[in-house]
């Protein structure tokens, strides 16, 4: 960490400034705030000429209202005269220069930080009114930080890719709009967003991947099952691998099984009780309690072709849980079989698409990979763009990214945990 990230705008003033509270207003009142008024202490402390080197004379003040940050929940504004200094060595003049004030701005470093460490978690609007600016201010100090962050995060080498989807709305004529969104799942403990936009055509997801800095680092990219997304890693990254996400497979399987519970015809009553427990269908066998496993049994009596269906879900579940490739591939092989005999047809449709996704399918059991993470985080999208009222992409983008920082720290602080307790677990298990 560097000195500048260690000190602030506030650090920068002492022992130059004496401060006086020049008013206070207290909040959900107009001018809300603390106000503060910073008087140069030490005239003698003055830089030196830039051009010269030379001991400059004090040449005028320019008043300035400075946001700082909030104090309890209210704005805290810096009332200071800003000096304009003139050499008398060379005649020319300048302006005292802050390392943590931007130049042109109002705004102290400490403000900035304040903004980007809420967006994400609260709107813009709302920011802008704790701390007394216009809601386009925050707005481009959300821009920048999102502008910056993605040159940094798409020149950064990459191991394992995550790429996704998340609908937003539709547009005039009725079609589909998706935020297209890629991220790294190199690290077990993170997944971090590297880019959003919208589109997910291959054409789009091509020139994208294209802007990444280092393609020749990327090993494998988990998708869905979406043809465009596979046909343009095979032609961006044709070393890596592509790998099916297992959660879609089985949300593929859970959708067929729910097929088949609708079209039985079975008594009003039973029918009924079915759709109350249709969550406990698509549910893990070993995840079910003992009543739970009783009402299943009831249902399964019922019908024979619910029950058939009913096992080649477990099964598939099962799958994911094995081991190696080579067993993985055996136990699909069996599965298969067990499909074919069922002549359930909406387990046959399930099966069929494996098939053609086989290979991909099958790339799971080599870099364990998977979507996970990345579903989560397209909540957290849906989240911000419902809140935001339809941020426009850089915006959302900025507050991903901002997110990803905040929780970055926690979430390490979180794998330390447990990587201690691992640790600590082995030291104290005895030898064979």
């Amino acid at each position: 960490m560097s000195a500048k990230q260690d000190k602030s705008f506030w650090d920068e003033i002492q022992g130059r400034y004496t401060f006086k509270i020049n008013g206070y207003t207290p909040p959900f009142n107009v001018g809300a705030g603390l106000t503060i008024y910073a008087d140069l202490n030490d005239k003698e402390m003055r830089p030196n000429c830039p051009y010269c080197n030379s001991r400059p004379n004090i040449h005028e003040y320019h008043p300035k209202t400075l946001t700082f940050g909030t104090l309890n929940g209210t704005p805290v504004h810096f009332e200071m005269n800003h000096c304009r200094y003139l050499c008398k060595s060379c005649n020319s003049t300048f302006m005292e220069e802050f390392e943590h004030l931007l130049w042109h701005t109002g705004l102290t470093t400490d403000a900035q930080n304040h903004i980007l460490a809420q967006i994400g978690s609260r709107t813009f609007t709302d920011i802008a009114y704790e701390l007394g600016l216009c809601t386009q201010t925050v707005a481009n100090v959300a821009t920048s930080f999102g502008e910056a962050e993605r040159v940094q995060r798409l020149s950064t080498p990459y191991r394992f890719l995550s790429m996704d989807e998340v609908f937003i709305s539709r547009d005039a004529d009725g079609k589909s709009v998706y935020y297209w969104v890629l991220n790294d799942i190199s690290t077990p403990w993170k997944s971090n967003n590297i880019r959003v936009d919208l589109g997910r055509s291959k054409e789009d997801v091509v020139k994208r991947l294209k802007e990444l800095s280092h393609p020749n680092r990327v090993e494998a990219v988990c998708i869905d099952m979406w043809i465009p997304y596979r046909d343009a890693i095979h032609e961006v990254f044709p070393w890596a691998l592509v790998v099916v996400d297992p959660f879609h497979v089985i949300q593929l399987a859970q959708k067929k099984m729910d097929e088949v519970r609708k079209g039985l015809k079975l008594g009003k009553k039973m029918t009924a009780e079915m759709k109350k427990d249709a969550c406990l269908l698509s549910k893990s066998l070993f995840k079910l309690s003992g009543d739970e496993l009783d009402r299943i049994e009831t249902y399964l009596q019922a019908d024979s072709k619910l029950e058939k269906a009913y096992f080649i879900i477990q099964e598939l579940m099962s799958f994911y849980r094995i081991g190696d490739y080579e067993s993985a591939l055996d136990y699909l092989a069996s599965w298969e079989s067990d499909v074919l005999e069922s002549g359930v047809e909406e387990m046959i449709s399930v099966l069929h698409t494996v098939q053609n996704w086989l290979p991909y399918i099958l790339n799971h059991f080599i870099f364990r990979i998977s979507n996970g993470k990345t579903e989560g985080k397209n909540h957290k999208i849906r989240v911000i763009h419902s809140m935001g009222y339809h941020y426009n992409v850089d915006a959302l983008q900025a507050c991903l990214y901002a997110h990803d920082r905040k929780q970055e720290f926690h979430k390490w602080l979180k794998h330390q945990r447990k990587l201690f307790k691992r640790l600590q677990s082995d030291t104290t298990r005895p030898a064979a």
